[in-house]
């Protein structure tokens, strides 16, 4: 074969969009990952003949200040003035508490027509400080897009009346657009959120646009301290392609790890999690799908009966079950504090009914885990069930520096081994009458051999942050916990490996211990 035939069969670096290629050399984009997400995002713009209707695109990517001034649409146009505590990395633009960034577009002199005009930004923060995000005031005009203000948002495009729709959580992509005199439309992350026909529209705003504040007559007002990862100025968009738009957009912003919006993973039972507890963060819909991919390979995942993983930071996402969406979802009772890190109860009467029960049967072989981010030596139980009796109990419970640990069983079979620090994955596993074992970390505490028979019921449902089933000594606990699971009796093996599944989850959180 000759020496040109082999040239000609050696794969092809793919061609960079001179586009993009301008706007990297511009904003001196040297991270491989962010290069090939401004092409991809260039690409497919033009290839939803969105890109011609853009005046200005500010994809936020480089982490600083210069970086995230350029526009791509035109670097050598409306590049980002910022002023105040704006803050720049790898999330885009934030703010701040008197942030913002000056575009240079005034919409009176950028546009020929009051009939075609569009506003966008992706917000990665969910406030409601009464911020309006991008736009501006004055005395004959209005034009701005807010993604939340006293739980609504807003869209006002070249008129004093505009759409008004009901908004609570202000993360995600939001386009507000007008493609006629009496067409105006808001969209959030691809759904319409709500439109408005005034018959006609007022006069183009005669001042720039600010992103993070209004300009209200020249000056900066209303403050967001809202993260930002894109925002754009444009001609209106028709409802296909503002659908477009987003599925462009948010495919930019999953490549960079840094998207808003219910992700989409490879496992199918992570999915199902994703998607039912709505996990708006790639981050966290990723650790979530390693974890059950790990779990799977270790041959874990078939012992479960309940995970519950705690992420999304609202009562709704903690409350499910990873293993089956459909089953044991937690009612969280009392007060009880749900975080990025977790869930935290008060202490006093906070706790979560997971609607699992123990029977004889199952009990045989049985665990269940917790995750304890906090350390404490106050008398708490942290999951668990039993009767006044102490005839049938299962529970791990923390006093002073010793575990009281029980599983399915009577008060003779406890293990209470002593364990200075209260926090990391504390399991208790029960394979056979004959046969207990608690660990933390993956490393046996102690074991417990003595025979017993559990005859369980329907009464004593586990519990997280409270015993259950004792009457008035519930003993509720105060402990963060960052994760909790239920299933089959675990071995010395599976112990370690689930520990090494769930400390790996912890750490892509930022969360472990």
């Amino acid at each position: 074969m000759s020496y040109y035939n082999l040239i000609s069969l050696m794969p092809k670096t793919p061609a960079v969009d001179p586009d993009a290629q301008a706007f990297i050399t511009a904003a001196a984009i040297t991270d491989p990952t962010q290069q090939s997400a401004i092409n991809q995002l260039v690409v497919d713009l033009k290839g939803y003949s969105i890109w011609s209707k853009m005046k200005a695109l500010y994809p936020f990517v480089g982490g600083s200040s210069t970086s995230n001034s350029y526009n791509l649409r035109n670097t050598a146009q409306y590049q980002l003035s910022f002023s105040g505590g704006a803050t720049h990395n790898s999330n885009g633009y934030t703010s701040g508490v008197n942030g913002y960034a000056n575009t240079g577009l005034n919409p009176n002199t950028a546009f020929s027509t009051n009939d075609s005009m569009h506003l966008s930004l992706y917000s990665r923060t969910n406030n409601d400080l009464g911020g309006l995000d991008f736009g501006g005031l004055n005395a004959s005009a209005v034009t701005g897009l807010y993604a939340r203000f006293s739980n609504n948002a807003y869209a006002y495009i070249n008129g004093g009346s505009g759409v008004l729709t009901g908004n609570t959580n202000s993360t995600g992509f939001y386009v507000g657009t007008r493609t006629a005199s009496n067409v105006l439309k808001l969209f959030k992350s691809g759904t319409q959120l709500g439109s408005t026909y005034t018959g006609a529209n007022g006069a183009r705003l005669d001042l720039n646009a600010f992103l993070g504040a209004l300009n209200v007559s020249g000056t900066a007002q209303y403050y967001t301290q809202r993260n930002y990862a894109f925002a754009s100025i444009g001609d209106g968009l028709t409802d296909a392609e503002a659908l477009n738009f987003y599925t462009a957009v948010q495919a930019f912003q999953t490549t960079l790890g840094r998207s808003i919006g219910t992700q989409t993973v490879s496992d199918a039972d992570a999915q199902a999690f994703v998607t039912a507890a709505d996990i708006q963060d790639q981050v966290e819909a990723n650790a979530i799908n390693n974890l059950v991919i790990g779990m799977k390979a270790d041959g874990l995942w078939t012992k479960m009966k309940a995970v519950y993983p705690f992420v999304g930071g609202t009562s709704t996402s903690t409350s499910y079950n990873l293993k089956n969406t459909a089953q044991y979802q937690i009612t969280w009772n009392g007060g009880i504090t749900h975080s990025s890190t977790g869930v935290l109860p008060n202490g006093t009467n906070g706790y979560g009914s997971t609607g699992f029960f123990f029977d004889s049967t199952t009990a045989l072989s049985s665990h269940i885990s917790t995750y304890i981010r906090t350390n404490s030596t106050t008398l708490a139980c942290e999951i668990g069930s039993g009767n006044s009796s102490g005839s049938d109990e299962c529970f791990i419970v923390r006093n002073g520096s010793t575990y009281l640990n029980n599983q399915c069983s009577g008060q003779a079979q406890r293990i209470n081994p002593s364990v200075a620090d209260a926090r990391g994955l504390i399991l208790n596993s029960r394979r056979a009458n004959n046969d207990w074992e608690t660990y933390k970390n993956g490393s046996s505490l102690g074991t417990n051999t003595a025979n017993n028979t559990y005859t369980g019921g329907s009464s004593y449902i586990l519990n997280l942050f409270r015993r259950g089933g004792i009457g008035t000594n519930d003993l509720y606990s105060a402990k963060e916990t960052a994760f909790a699971s239920i299933g089959d009796g675990l071995t010395d093996t599976e112990a370690a490996n689930l520990y090494t599944a769930v400390q790996a989850f912890q750490t892509a959180l930022n969360r472990n211990i």
